[in-house]
């Protein structure tokens, strides 16, 4: 009977070889093979650290591929979220190409780019833009005037204030120099924009009004001019870059007198981020971008770019 062969030692010189070329030299220490003798690490010591090392490795390895894999994704996760614009002044109108730009495209767009977002605009009346969101089918709007009843719905991102003004007739300007001047006078009415929110002294104002019956809505901020020129109405509520525009495209409106009927009060208008549809951690990358371009200026000169040197002052 054939004596069967004795198996190779998993100990052996080439599997140590094959371990040192995974492991690499010592860095460190002095080699096994100069100890003296009594003092020689035996194979199996050696061996030891290899199954410890080798696993470590590949740990570090795979945690390394995830964290690549998550930075990627992180960077095209965001969106594609809808944008609901609405013309209104130099916030947002058609150039004389016909394109649409304004302080607010161009926030929008900046917004996409440093915050790595997808931002769709859609372009929609401002009544249907928050039925929308109230309906949890659109993501955020722009220029958004903050109130408790919208902050149930959006998370708010200021970036741009303003005046309201109440741009009234000259014949009448002596005489309405006050809301309750306004109010005393019956025949008077006032045009507002539907769907637009008011700072909290013009708000009050204008819910009595209403309740008189002697407010006219108009669908938009356009419409809102073009029927007080024709003469519908006595009044018109304006924001003060809405009224430096009309002026500009107008000279013949600088005849028309703004009063400040709230002069200690100022809107803000802000991004407002749908809480159903945009995760928080989106929120807070957009809220993060814009800090940026409030800090750097990119909003003022975005401001600059539509306005000129326009005071928000009558």
């Amino acid at each position: 009977m054939t004596p069967r062969r004795a198996r190779p030692s998993v100990l052996s010189s080439s599997n140590f070889s094959m371990m040192a070329a995974i492991i690499g030299p010592p860095s460190m220490g002095v080699s096994p093979d100069r100890l003296p003798q009594g003092r020689r690490r035996l194979p199996s010591q050696l061996g030891a650290q290899t199954p410890g090392r080798s696993i470590l490795r590949s740990w570090i390895a795979a945690l390394a591929a995830t964290a690549a894999c998550l930075v990627a994704t992180s960077a095209h996760a965001c969106g594609p979220y809808t944008v609901g614009l609405y013309e209104y002044s130099a916030l947002y109108y058609r150039d004389a190409q016909g394109r649409w730009t304004g302080i607010d495209k161009d926030v929008v767009d900046e917004l996409a780019r440093r915050s790595g977002c997808k931002l769709v605009a859609r372009t929609e009346s401002r009544v249907r833009i928050w039925a929308q969101i109230g309906a949890g089918q659109m993501d955020m709007t722009v220029s958004a005037l903050m109130t408790p009843e919208r902050e149930l719905l959006v998370e708010f991102i200021p970036y741009i204030e303003s005046r309201q003004y109440v741009v009234v007739r000259p014949a009448l300007a002596g005489a309405l120099t006050t809301p309750a001047a306004f109010l005393a006078d019956s025949k008077r009415r006032l045009i507002v924009v539907r769907g637009y929110a008011f700072t909290p002294t013009l708000e009050s104002w204008i819910a009595t009004l209403r309740t008189q019956g002697r407010i006219d809505d108009a669908p938009d901020q356009p419409t809102a001019v073009r029927i007080f020129k024709a003469g519908r109405g006595d009044a018109v509520v304006l924001g003060a870059h809405s009224l430096a525009s009309a002026r500009r495209a107008d000279p013949a409106f600088a005849s028309f007198v703004a009063m400040s009927y709230a002069p200690h009060e100022r809107s803000i208008g802000a991004l407002a981020l749908s809480r159903q549809r945009v995760p928080q951690q989106d929120r807070d990358r957009m809220r993060h971008a814009m800090d940026e371009m409030l800090r750097d200026g990119t909003v003022e000169s975005i401001k600059r770019r539509h306005l000129g040197d326009l005071s928000d002052m009558p």
